[in-house]
């Protein structure tokens, strides 16, 4: 079993019982107690869990994200406005990461509809879209499928990205917050996320409003490793330590 897959029961398990015994894990997954010990020290750091004598509790709770499908028809005025603010940060031939989400599914239409890009995303969805772009080089990377999200994720994805360096890494988190920075629900998007920018010379979150001065369980990146932060013009003024804020206008009603 891989390092992703343990956390993910252990996260499981920790939101039925709100505690979790090492002893227990290490037998549950067939592992020594150092192999459970990093795993929750990993799981620590990235906001999970608290780690107590003999094992860990959940950290505070953290409301679920909603399905992606229903994700898809909410705020969609301020995602397309996003996905156009965001298309004049690319300049035409730039090679750029993609990570899945709704948000990002709408500037992926942008970017196809200008077209001259070369684009490797997990998204299946983006992958469809892009390709449909006038000179549009795009690479669909390979792992595992998710149940939800039409999206690949796993040791593959993860080990297929570190293949690759990208002048732009485009992320669309959960949430973003001043202090905890960019944050994902599931630990295997945050996973793919951090190696897109790691992989990337610049990083570009796509994040509308209400996203904003919130938080999710899962740390994607600090604050101050995002060089651009696209939102719309309902946000509230929101300053990067280093990077810069753009605020997307809203069509016109009417």
């Amino acid at each position: 079993m891989w390092s992703h897959e343990r956390q993910a029961e252990i996260l499981a398990l920790l939101s039925q019982d709100g505690k979790v015994s090492a002893h227990i894990l290490a037998s549950r997954f067939s592992v020594s107690r150092e192999t459970v010990r990093r795993d929750l020290l990993e799981m620590e750091e990235a906001g999970l869990l608290q780690r107590v004598h003999g094992g860990a509790v959940g950290s505070h709770s953290v409301e679920p994200e909603p399905a992606f499908a229903a994700r898809a028809s909410q705020f969609s005025e301020q995602k397309h406005a996003i996905g156009r603010a965001a298309l004049e940060l690319i300049p035409e031939g730039a090679t750029c990461f993609i990570d899945a989400g709704t948000t990002t599914s709408s500037f992926a239409a942008s970017l196809a509809a200008r077209g001259n890009i070369r684009v490797m995303t997990n998204s299946l969805e983006i992958a469809t879209i892009m390709v449909k772009g006038a000179n549009c080089d795009t690479l669909l990377l390979g792992g595992r499928p998710h149940t939800d999200v039409p999206a690949t994720y796993g040791e593959m994805t993860l080990s297929e990205i570190d293949r690759f360096r990208a002048d732009h890494a485009v992320i669309s988190p959960v949430a973003v917050d001043r202090q905890r920075g960019a944050t994902s629900y599931e630990l295997h998007e945050a996973e793919v996320a951090r190696a897109m920018i790691r992989c990337s010379q610049n990083c570009i979150m796509l994040c509308h409003s209400e996203k904003l001065e919130t938080e999710s369980r899962v740390s994607i990146c600090r604050l101050d490793e995002i060089d651009h932060l696209v939102t719309d013009a309902l946000a509230e003024p929101f300053d990067l330590p280093r990077g810069t804020t753009h605020y997307a206008a809203l069509s016109p009603r009417g």
